[in-house]
């Protein structure tokens, strides 16, 4: 019968004896060598995955949504999440760049599903392709600050956006009508010539996000619209009073 030192319980195995001093089992240590490898990898993956998220330009309050987290209560909520991630597998199954609009009022967490598709991509394993978070109002601040400094140029803003594989303007016509309405019309635009998926969200309704933009503008955004969803419920800050 073996003894305790030259067997191995686990794997019902023989264990040898290395440097005549130690008695070790070869699938203990082939074990060991595996789970170690593996936690190394899934280590390295949520490190990717945080530089990925910084360099998506997410503000702190939302860095820690996705769609996993957000409150479901009710039917209509597992469904708009639902279309979420229906949203990102066809752009990634068909290849194809498209749109999603997300309405409604001030709380309800379109901010949330937004990033939370975002963060979806990284999920499905889409890390060669850049994605990035803005809002309308910050996204049109940085075109117009490149008009009073000569070392800025309006063009490689308008460039960078308009490349982007996937960008979320979020709070779309906030605080950006006028000269800034005609900046975020023109990166819409660049980008459905492009080839490249817009995801906007917006207190206004429907309607009025599409009469925000101009004719052309609307056109092609609508021509590939994958989805427009309306959120109507309470205000989740106010909850919190």
């Amino acid at each position: 019968m073996p003894n305790k030192f030259d067997y191995c319980d686990k794997h019902e195995c023989n264990k040898e004896l290395v440097f005549e001093c130690r008695w070790v089992c070869n699938k203990c240590i082939s074990e060991s060598l595996k789970n170690g490898s593996n936690q190394y990898k899934e280590d390295l993956r949520k490190k990717f995955l945080s530089m990925k998220i910084k360099n998506a330009q997410i503000p702190p309050d939302l860095k820690n949504k996705d769609l996993n987290n957000f409150i479901i209560n009710d039917e209509e909520d597992e469904k708009i999440v639902d279309l979420a991630k229906r949203y990102m597998e066809q752009i990634l199954e068909k290849k194809t760049h498209s749109n999603f609009m997300i309405t409604g009022p001030t709380g309800v967490g379109k901010s949330h599903i937004a990033v939370g598709i975002l963060k979806y991509c990284y999920e499905l394993n889409y890390f060669r392709n850049s994605v990035c978070y803005s809002t309308s109002f910050g996204l049109a601040s940085k075109v117009i600050a490149t008009w009073k400094n000569p070392d800025l140029n309006e063009e490689d803003v308008l460039k960078e956006y308009s490349e982007i594989d996937l960008l979320v303007i979020d709070d779309l016509g906030y605080d950006d009508m006028g000269k800034k309405a005609e900046i975020i019309n023109k990166i819409i635009y660049r980008r459905h010539e492009n080839q490249k998926s817009t995801i906007i969200t917006s207190n206004l309704k429907s309607n009025q996000v599409l009469a925000y933009m101009d004719n052309r503008t609307c056109s092609r955004f609508l021509s590939c619209l994958y989805s427009d969803i309306k959120i109507d419920t309470e205000d989740f800050r106010l909850k919190r009073i």
